[in-house]
């Protein structure tokens, strides 16, 4: 019988106990780990789609630390599993190129963006541009990549410290936050009412994140059920908490949203954590002042429709 599945779960539950806030793993002792258990497994691991993923992590994880060698090996694990099937030579070749790249092997790299090359002349050129500017400079006949990209969404980000939030969190550094005009699109220009709630959060920091935290709460128990986390899971990514305080080290702020729904003089607020027990969805709010409105996703952070839902019930 396989012990593969297993495995990989073993692999899965250490990586993400890795990744929690309160962590005390090292990158060393990660490497170690998934190089152990990768070796216990049976070949039905190369059948497994999140073995895959964890593929792509050790390639990284040593790329990061510049060794050549061991991003290799993985890599050929790579072309075991059967995801790598589904790829085109030249699909399969541009990585290994663009990896070598990065790990600083450049004529290894340029071997394999050769290889891919060769098979499709374009596909590098719709790739990252340091691989293709890379390559550019050694064809013959260089191509012309004095394009400009166009951002789909402007980057306008702002930052405001909130010195209870870090003492909370035990997370300094500031906060980013961006303004929602309203078609829910990022925007430098913000209204003085908009710019009402950033002078109300400042102000109320406190109360605001106690109040957030305290609903929270209220709810907690059913999310743990919902989420169905048992034994050392529970224990680690959602544990039982009795206070707020519990959450400091399983949540982390990460950036709020100041909507353009006003009432009464103040906008709409969303804000989105990083939480233990939901890597993917994360964890948002939606406010009105120090009032929480709606506990969700991190979605929920830039959901402009709850907030004007709120906005005409309340």
């Amino acid at each position: 019988m396989s012990n593969a599945d297993k495995v990989i779960e073993e692999i899965g539950f250490y990586l993400e106990k890795s990744s929690l806030k309160k962590s005390k793993i090292t990158k060393e002792e990660l490497i170690a780990f998934i190089e152990e258990k990768w070796a216990e497994a049976d070949d039905e691991k190369y059948n497994i789609h999140q073995a895959s993923i964890y593929i792509g992590r050790m390639t990284n994880e040593y790329i990061w630390v510049k060794d050549f060698d061991n991003m290799m090996r993985w890599l050929a694990e790579d072309e075991k599993h059967t995801s790598s099937q589904k790829h085109e030579p030249y699909i399969i070749n541009y990585y290994k190129g663009q990896c070598c790249l990065e790990c600083g092997n450049e004529e290894k790299a340029l071997e394999f963006f050769n290889l891919s090359y060769a098979e499709n002349p374009d596909y590098i050129f719709e790739r990252a541009p340091f691989c293709y500017e890379f390559f550019n400079k050694h064809l013959e006949n260089p191509r012309d990549i004095n394009f400009k990209i166009e951002d789909d969404e402007p980057e306008i980000d702002f930052y405001i410290q909130l010195e209870y939030w870090e003492k909370f969190f035990e997370e300094e550094g500031e906060l980013c936050y961006s303004f929602l005009d309203e078609d829910s699109e990022i925007t430098e220009n913000a209204t003085l009412l908009q710019e009402n709630g950033i002078e109300y959060l400042q102000e109320n920091q406190e109360q605001i994140l106690q109040n957030m935290l305290g609903e929270l709460l209220k709810i907690y128990p059913e999310l743990q059920k919902a989420y169905g986390y048992v034994g050392d899971y529970k224990k680690e990514f959602m544990p039982d908490l009795k206070t707020i305080k519990g959450f400091s080290g399983l949540l982390s702020p990460t950036v709020f949203y100041v909507t353009s729904v006003v009432k009464d003089d103040y906008p709409y607020i969303g804000f989105s954590f990083n939480c233990s027990w939901d890597n993917e969805h994360d964890l948002g709010f939606m406010i009105h002042k120090d009032r929480v409105v709606e506990i969700g996703d991190a979605a929920l952070a830039f959901d402009i429709y709850t907030a004007e839902n709120d906005a005409q019930l309340n």
